[in-house]
């Protein structure tokens, strides 16, 4: 690091070496994300910790970001900093697989946002255990959250995944990524998924979250996400004002 900072100080072109400076710092940060000392999940530190650590300056550094938000391996999150989305070569897309609340309002133009309500650890059991592959005394990472678009609450999901197949997934921040990302960066990424429909009535919790009417008519949806081994991963329900969401499914 003390050589590539002394290289830094140097004014560019005075060892024949005319690549910009932000450049230096970028591939500098890739070498850095493809080494795994900046791993897909992990916080990148902050603009001025790298304008210290590269002895330049917070432009140069935003410049070297900019390249690599581009190119999809980093991602910006207001409030929170630079995250490291992938590595190159490990972002193909998911052919198939319905797209996930924020990428799906993301397409319509619209703006979400999601809250966790609460996380925690169970064993799974034995009907759990069944549905996942693994041993009824292992445990299941439950989230539950609040989706929200243009800042209304839509929907209320209820997610458990296998740990055995994520151990370090409580270590994301799944407020920065969504959970089909969070698993394709611990190497399951969705390759395939199954949903069921179904019709209930808001009970008096859920109506409060939402904001509307105790029995308020809700759209029940029930998806299990698979990845390319044809392994469940994920299984999610939630319960949704389709109305205020701008749900459409055409059979």
């Amino acid at each position: 690091m003390a050589q590539f900072i002394g290289e830094c100080d140097r004014p560019a072109g005075t060892d024949g070496n005319h690549e910009a400076l932000y450049m230096r710092v970028r591939n500098d940060l890739l070498d850095r994300i493809n080494r795994d000392e900046y791993a897909p999940g992990m916080a990148l530190p902050s603009e001025n910790d790298l304008a210290k650590i590269y002895g330049t300056t917070r432009l140069t550094v935003r410049n070297a970001l900019d390249g690599l938000v581009e190119q999809g391996l980093v991602r910006r999150i207001q409030g929170k900093g630079a995250f490291v989305c992938s590595r190159p070569g490990d972002q193909a897309g998911v052919g198939g697989v319905p797209a996930g609340f924020r990428a799906s309002m993301r397409l319509k133009g619209l703006a979400p946002s999601v809250r966790v309500l609460a996380k925690s650890k169970r064993t799974a059991g034995e009907h759990f255990g069944r549905l996942f592959g693994i041993e009824p005394d292992d445990l299941l990472y439950c989230v539950r959250r609040l989706n929200s678009v243009n800042g209304t609450p839509v929907a209320i999901e209820n997610t458990l995944v296998p740990m055995p197949l994520f151990p370090m997934i409580d270590t994301f921040d799944i407020t920065a990524f969504s959970l089909y990302e969070t698993y394709g960066m611990l190497g399951h990424p969705v390759d395939e998924a199954h949903q069921k429909l179904g019709i209930a009535r808001l009970d008096a919790h859920d109506a409060r979250l939402l904001q509307v009417e105790v029995g308020s008519p809700a759209l029940l949806l029930e998806c299990l996400s698979l990845d390319s081994d044809g392994r469940i991963i994920e299984l999610a329900r939630s319960v949704n004002c389709g109305r205020r969401g701008g749900f459409t499914y055409r059979f």
